[in-house]
């Protein structure tokens, strides 16, 4: 057998790589490199086992691949470990010799009807990964293979080599072990250096799964053989498989000895189901293949997988590939070059993938009737899985799950039924214990109750570690209004007792329950749903049974503020006196049992009193406040709806009512309550149901808009009470409220009548002399109203004004020329009035802390002044003084000016009457101070500064000496720049200055020895 084996070895070489030959195989680099790309795409452990898998065995055999990791360098060629793979098929033949020297010559292709399944030939091209020099011993055949290429012919990977030498025979036995028979074919893989550890994980995390669904080989063993310790096994084996009666399915028991000796195993229950090959699936090679065999496996107990991996898809053996699904899913998938994963897109696999749901659910129907109830449910996929497509798996498994008659329930006597996921409910814990206290208390269920707990889940599955598979098929929990339902229909067949004895039993019931589980949520549906019912007997009231939630339980130390006759307490004369036992049990359910829960009770029963034609009795209105008041009641959350009885007048709502009005500004719009109830009693109308103790806010706001429609206020003191108000309760929130007010109190002349104007309208008077001019306009009220006692602070009202947008008269008025002013210029110009000391002054300001202004712009505004000329006019000059009420409506006053500055024709214009022949009154002194101010001044504070200081000035006859004097006193002074510029425009100080009584400027210019400008002489 040998010498054939080896002249068949040379027979390939010769005549199939040209080896011995003058010529060299042209393809020889070509081949190399395809091979070198074949072997890297592949998983060599998954390789040889679907080789063993697809090997021939003698009918006696029992299929088995043996893995053996030694040190010991058998090759001779150097290698830090070997890899021998043990595999007692027949051997090989010759065509599989020539298959394994050749490209994708595989024997096992166009045979997927036989479900052959390595078919790219390459399966044994993988172990140049991990060796670069492989051997085979098979049948007489001794040869290797290597990775480099030839050196007759040039290629590496498939051209056989006779080994004559090393390993010997009798060095593979050792590894093996002793045995009365070796098997046929041994692969020695001496391992690259780099890839010793990489092989041994790769052993250690092969798993008893991989040959689950192999058809032939059984067996599977792992050595890791040193000499210098113990040898580490690792056997995984195909115990026994029980088919049923049926031909699709069986159990699979898989078995596993671990390192440490102890053998563990787990039984699968295996599913298979043909489904036709639909045309639009068919795919390449597989174009001929008719059917897809699909096989659904439920492991029983732990499943004999590796500890970091729970691998859900096969394709003969496992994928990387994880579902999350607790069952297995086994096809002839299409994988990827690498063999670990399916490919998701591929015609093929997406057929196999819709046939999944339909294998699932009857294989999960089939499996069902072998396992109680509560294992099935195990098997459903409750975890969403993270890939996309499985998802998709999922919901369509969940959809036809969905109509099956699946889940079992049970009556609560015991009968066992199933229905649909959406026709079952989920209890809470001790819901049967409850129906079960109904019946020990003597209660028949109703046919009604029964057909509602037939739904109930059975209790084996209704647990918490069922919860994801549960909500997984859309069993829900039963919502308050089943409760209801069930706990009313349950009530309702003992209508005849409820009266009496039933409901001492129902709260004996829920007493039981509180002390047993008092969290339990069903305890505290069991009590809403009570809460609802009126079952409960009452004083004779209004009607004789009520619900708990509008029943009271009576306290005796109530008596002397409430008649218990005449609100609904519970009948203690129909129960007994064992009612009052069951107190904390009749708080659950809602009875009114404390005085502040009696209080929101009684309060709510004074809102349905207040509807129209309900008849009552005043005493008991008051009856009800003094109860409510006695225990300082106040709602949870205040509403101000509840309205509120007025003796002699009816129900009011709480805002048109206030406790206290000590002015009496409101009694005729709002209902002051301490002139109908007792001091005492009033606290309760402002804690219970909101009152205002005083008008509030927006009280005053409306009563000032009801003063609107009468025109004029004919009581001063109304005004004075209103405002008194703003001024004392000042703050943004009624800064606010008042800019809404359109009009506001004002005065014309003297009148004592205050009328409401127009906001707009009126005028703040902070200018007394503007003030005196249109006191003499008494066709409208001008300005506004200011109390001539002492009932408020003026100056805050005057700020409240201001901040309400009220304009001010100094900025409003307009001054309109009235006069027409003509002019001789040889008779009416006048020298002197602008002179040195007036210009000064007018620097030393406008260069001041209060002005700052530019030196530029100092020297334009002295220039104005210094290019004046002063025409002094004989006859008055008049002009019209206007203030702008709206766009239609204005008021004048005709007043003569003493002084008037024309800018634009740089003019000055005095009245005789205030100045003549430089002599001046008081009056005409501060026109012409304010005339110069606001023509050199914008801002109002600044402007009447400077009107004070050129007043002085003026009256000092504009001395030099008296003008620095009065700098000083100011805290003015001059630049170098500014006094430069005045010696230019002023060189002489001899100009006579105004003359203001008997004294003229000049006179004191002249006397005084200090009227020289910085030492200069005069001209």
């Amino acid at each position: 057998m040998e010498e054939a084996a080896k002249l068949h070895i040379e027979d390939i070489r010769t005549q199939k790589y040209s080896i011995g030959k003058d010529e060299a195989n042209p393809l020889g680099k070509d081949l190399h490199g395809a091979l070198t790309n074949i072997s890297k795409d592949a998983n060599f452990l998954r390789e040889l086992i679907l080789n063993a898998e697809e090997n021939e065995y003698e009918e006696d055999a029992v299929p088995e691949l043996k893995f053996v990791l030694t040190k010991k360098d058998i090759t001779e060629t150097g290698a830090p470990a070997t890899l021998l793979v043990f595999n007692n098929e027949v051997g090989f033949s010759r065509e599989n010799m020539e298959s394994i020297c050749g490209i994708f010559h595989s024997t096992k292709k166009g045979k997927r009807q036989q479900r052959l399944i390595e078919e790219n030939g390459s399966g044994f091209k993988s172990v140049f990964l991990v060796s670069s020099q492989p051997y085979i011993f098979s049948n007489g055949y001794r040869v290797r293979f290597q990775e480099e290429p030839d050196q007759d012919c040039g290629i590496g990977y498939i051209v056989p080599q006779w080994v004559s030498g090393h390993p010997s025979l009798s060095s593979i036995y050792d590894v093996y072990g002793l045995s009365n028979a070796y098997p046929a074919t041994t692969i020695i893989l001496p391992l690259k250096p780099e890839m010793v550890e990489v092989v041994r994980e790769q052993l250690s995390q092969l798993c008893p799964e991989i040959i689950l669904f192999l058809l032939k080989l059984k067996r599977l063993h792992v050595h890791d053989y040193d000499p210098e310790v113990a040898d580490r096994v690792s056997s995984f084996l195909i115990s026994s498989v029980t088919k049923h009666k049926e031909v699709s399915s069986r159990v699979v028991q898989l078995s596993k000895k671990n390192l440490d000796g102890i053998e563990e195993s787990c039984d699968y229950y295996l599913w298979e189901k043909t489904f036709p090959v639909k045309p639009e699936n068919r795919f390449g090679v597989r174009m001929d293949v008719q059917s897809w065999v699909i096989t659904i496996a439920f492991p029983s107990g732990e499943r004999m997988r590796t500890a970091t991996s729970a691998v859900g898809i096969f394709a003969f053996l496992p994928t990387t590939m994880v579902t999350d699904f607790p069952f297995l899913i086994q096809a002839d998938f299409i994988l990827n070059s690498s063999r670990d994963s399916i490919l998701l897109d591929n015609v093929w696999n997406l057929g196999i993938l819709e046939c999944i749901p339909s294998a699932f659910v009857n294989a999960f129907q089939s499996h069902s009737l072998r396992y109680p109830v509560d294992k099935r449910f195990e098997f459903l996929p409750a975890q969403a899985p993270s890939i996309p497509k499985f998802k998709d798996l999922r919901e369509s498994i969940r959809a036809e799950l969905q109509g099956l008659v699946i889940v079992p329930c049970e009556i609560i006597e015991g009968m066992s039924s199933s229905v649909r996921p959406q026709e079952a409910v989920r209890v809470l814990p001790n819901f049967r214990d409850l129906v079960g206290g109904f019946k020990i208390e003597g209660y028949v269920l109703s046919s009604s109750s029964k057909y509602l707990l037939r739904s109930v889940l059975h209790p084996s599955v209704d647990l918490e570690k069922y919860n994801a598979v549960l909500e997984f098929l859309g069993v829900e929990f039963a919502n308050d209004h089943w409760y209801t339902e069930c706990i009313q229909r349950l009530c309702s067949s003992i209508d005849e007792k409820v009266t009496g004895a039933g409901i001492i039993s129902l709260l004996k019931c829920i007493k039981n329950l509180t002390s047993s589980s008092p969290d339990d949520p069903l305890l505290r549906d069991l009590t809403n749903s009570i809460a609802r019912r009126k079952c409960l007997k009452t004083s004779d009231w209004t009607d004789s049974y009520k619900t708990p939630e509008e029943s009271i339980l009576f306290d005796p130390a109530w008596e002397s503020i409430l008649d218990r006759t005449k609100i609904p307490t519970i009948d203690e004369n129909f129960y007994g006196t064992d009612i009052l036992v069951y107190k904390n049990q009749l708080r659950d359910i809602g009875v009114k049992v404390d005085p502040l829960n009696v209080c929101s009770l009684l309060s709510g029963i004074l809102s349905k009193l207040a509807k129209p034609d309900v008849y009552f009795e005043e005493t008991f209105i008051e009856m009800i406040y003094t109860f409510l008041n006695k225990f300082q009641w106040r709602p949870e959350v205040p509403d101000g709806t509840t309205p509120v009885w007025v003796p002699d007048q009816g129900w009011f709502a709480p805002q048109h009512c206030v406790l206290h009005d000590k002015e009496n500004l409101f009694l005729s719009f709002l209902c002051v309550l301490d002139e109908h109830y007792n001091e005492e009693l009033l606290p309760v109308f402002s804690s219970a149901f909101g009152v205002a103790e005083n008008p509030s806010l927006d009280h005053y706001v409306d009563l000032w808009n009801k003063w609107n429609g009468k025109g004029q206020l004919t009581l001063e003191e109304y005004c004075c009470s209103f405002w008194k108000y703003v001024v004392d309760n000042w703050n943004p929130e009624v800064e606010e409220a008042l800019k809404g007010l359109t009009k506001l109190p004002a005065t014309k002349s003297i009148s004592e009548k205050v009328y409401q104007i127009n906001r707009k309208e009126v005028f703040l008077a902070d200018d007394l002399q503007l003030k005196n001019v249109f006191l003499r306009y008494d066709e409208a009220p001008l300005f506004v109203w200011f109390p001539r006692n002492n009932c408020l602070c003026t100056r805050r009202l005057y700020e409240i004004y201001e901040s309400l947008g009220v304009k001010k008269v100094s900025e409003s008025v307009q001054y309109i020329p009235f006069t027409k002013i003509l002019l001789d210029p040889e008779k009416d110009v006048l020298n002197g009035l602008i002179n040195r000391g007036l210009i000064k002054i007018i620097l030393g300001f406008l260069a001041g802390s209060q002005v700052t202004m530019p030196l530029e712009d100092r020297k334009d505004a002295a220039s104005s002044l210094a290019r004046l000329k002063v025409y002094k006019l004989d006859n008055p000059y008049e002009y019209i003084y206007r203030l702008m009420q709206s766009e239609s409506t204005k008021a004048d006053v005709k007043k003569v000016k003493l002084v008037s500055w024309k800018k634009r024709s740089e003019r000055l214009f005095i009245d005789s009457s205030g100045y003549n022949n430089g002599k001046s009154d008081l009056k005409f002194v501060a026109a012409f101070a304010d005339e110069l101010a606001q023509g050199l001044l914008v801002q109002a504070k600044a402007r009447a500064t400077l009107s004070k200081i050129i007043q002085i000035g003026f009256l000092s006859g504009f001395s030099e000496n008296e003008v620095d004097v009065l700098l000083m006193g100011e805290n003015l002074e001059l630049s170098v720049e500014d006094k430069e510029f005045l010696d230019a425009a002023f060189p002489s100080s001899t100009v006579p200055g105004p003359v203001c009584g008997k004294r003229s400027s000049m006179e004191r210019d002249q006397s005084d020895p200090s009227s020289t400008t910085s030492g200069k002489k005069q001209r």
